[in-house]
């Protein structure tokens, strides 16, 4: 990133004080088990109407009576590959470190949108290092819905320009939390596209060094 581009975007994250992080893809290694491939015997409509039962499942349970699976073989292949993903995630190796780092200058949220079990990756890593976590299936509404950064600046009693918010997802961890008028930083672990993009978290806090 060029010294002009940091410049500016420095200078918008001055008054942070509180950071939202998305978990998979940022903080965590993502799932590699695709729930489409799961749902791809049923018509489009019917995968549409499963995943909106599926957001709002509220444990493992929930999702395994949800999705309608064709036979008792089929929903035990999809546990034991539910449980072989979990079991490859893991926190990046910067995470902890900077995480360690942020936590006693900054409040520190973990914003994820996921279905259960993928919360287990995320309280078994950062439960006691993050101030808080937001997860959707907890929450009535969902990253790219206007009313969830209203729920979130309520919640926490915090002003549009003292939140960041940084995660994988273009338009829900970028874009939308732009609109809300809200500070974001895109981060492309492939390689950087648009100026308020970074590579890894080590970048994201050499940001927040200088505006400080």
């Amino acid at each position: 990133m060029k010294n002009n581009e940091d410049y500016v975007i420095t200078n918008e994250l001055m008054d942070v004080n509180t950071i939202f992080l998305d978990a998979y893809g940022t903080l965590l290694t993502p799932s590699t088990l695709k729930i489409r491939k799961t749902l791809e015997d049923f018509s489009a409509d019917k995968q549409k109407e499963i995943y909106n039962l599926l957001k709002r499942a509220q444990d493992f349970d929930d999702v395994l009576e949800i999705i309608p699976f064709l036979s008792k073989q089929k929903k035990e292949q999809f546990i034991a590959n539910i449980e072989k993903d979990l079991n490859n995630i893991k926190p990046y190796d910067e995470t902890l470190s900077i995480l360690d780092y942020l936590k006693d200058k900054y409040t520190i949220i973990v914003d994820s949108n996921l279905i259960p079990p993928y919360d287990q990756p995320i309280q078994e890593n950062f439960w006691g290092i993050v101030d808080d976590m937001v997860l959707s299936f907890q929450e009535m509404f969902k990253k790219w819905e206007k009313e969830h950064y209203k729920m979130l600046k309520k919640r926490f009693w915090k002003d549009w320009n003292e939140i960041l918010f940084v995660g994988d997802n273009y338009k829900n961890d970028y874009e939308f939390p732009k609109r809300s008028w809200m500070n974001a930083l895109h981060i492309q672990r492939n390689g950087k596209t648009h100026v308020e993009s970074i590579e890894t978290l080590e970048e994201l806090l050499n940001l927040l060094k200088l505006a400080k």
